[in-house]
């Protein structure tokens, strides 16, 4: 495990307070050389409206140092002994490297491939947008992404998604390992990152429903984008398929291995996904 902090380079990034795209690229050149850092993630945010999503949130961040130093303090804390803890949680080591940078709104967590290296990118300035700063909710993002770098590397088993089906069902699964990860790493199996102003709760008391609807969407090849991400909502929450995935990797878990659950087909996942939708909670 590798882990690359550039906290002290991301206030070269402006110029007299304002976000300079020319000294981002100079930054970014630094962080992964050879490799075209600058290129993968510039190629990421091309759908972006860069002056109406991505510069309001580059300059919110800079407004408020004292955000982005909560961050870092506590992404410092979680780092030191992080290997070891994934060591004695999951009981292999990770060949990952986890880099703090400054994105163009890329995402706060993301688990990539970077010159054939599992990454794990987090950006500074999403998590200050979403108050993800103090160390409870940086661990989850920090333990979330690893869970996907964790069942990268573990997934033996080849799965192809091409029809609209597969991939609701490969999302609500990888999520849902990822989460369940997390809640391994941070030591509490009841443990959301997104609980806030009741989310868990709503989420809880809709179980079955909740179920029921995303099946639907799976059934009738309709996007299930509402249910990930915090820029989407179900209902008026976001992050609603985070919560299903998990849940229902849980119910697995009853039955099945940490490893046997890594490499499930994505029929087995829609069979229990049927199940749950059936129960009444």
């Amino acid at each position: 495990m590798k882990i690359t902090d550039t906290f002290d380079d991301i206030y070269n990034c402006y110029s007299d307070g304002r976000f300079d795209l020319k000294c981002w690229e100079r930054y970014a050149e630094k962080i992964c050389p050879p490799f075209n850092f600058g290129g993968k993630i510039k190629k990421d945010a091309a759908d972006y409206d860069f002056e109406h999503d991505v510069l309001p949130v580059l300059q919110a961040a800079y407004a408020d140092k004292d955000k982005l130093d909560e961050a870092h303090n506590s992404f410092c804390k979680l780092a030191d002994g992080l290997s070891d803890k994934v060591r004695k949680k999951l009981g292999c080591n990770l060949d990952v490297h986890i880099i703090l940078y400054l994105g163009l709104c890329n995402g706060a967590g993301w688990a990539t491939d970077i010159d054939g290296i599992p990454t794990v990118l987090l950006g500074i300035e999403k998590i200050a947008e979403l108050s993800w700063t103090d160390e409870k909710s940086m661990s989850g993002l920090i333990y979330h992404e690893l869970g996907h770098i964790w069942h990268y590397q573990v997934r033996t088993v080849h799965t192809e998604t091409k029809s609209p089906e597969e991939k609701a069902l490969w999302q609500l699964y990888s999520e849902g390992i990822a989460m369940y990860v997390e809640q391994i790493l941070y030591g509490d199996k009841n443990f959301y990152h997104q609980d806030n102003d009741g989310w868990l709760r709503w989420c809880t008391e809709n179980r079955g429903r909740l179920f029921g609807e995303f099946l639907k969407c799976v059934e009738k090849s309709e996007s299930v984008r509402q249910f990930f991400g915090d820029r989407n909502q179900f209902e008026g929450m976001s992050d609603v398929g985070y919560y299903l995935g998990c849940e229902l990797i849980k119910s697995v878990a009853e039955t099945h291995s940490l490893n046997e659950i890594a490499n499930m087909e994505l029929s087995e996942i829609e069979t229990a996904l049927k199940i749950q939708s059936q129960i009444e909670y």
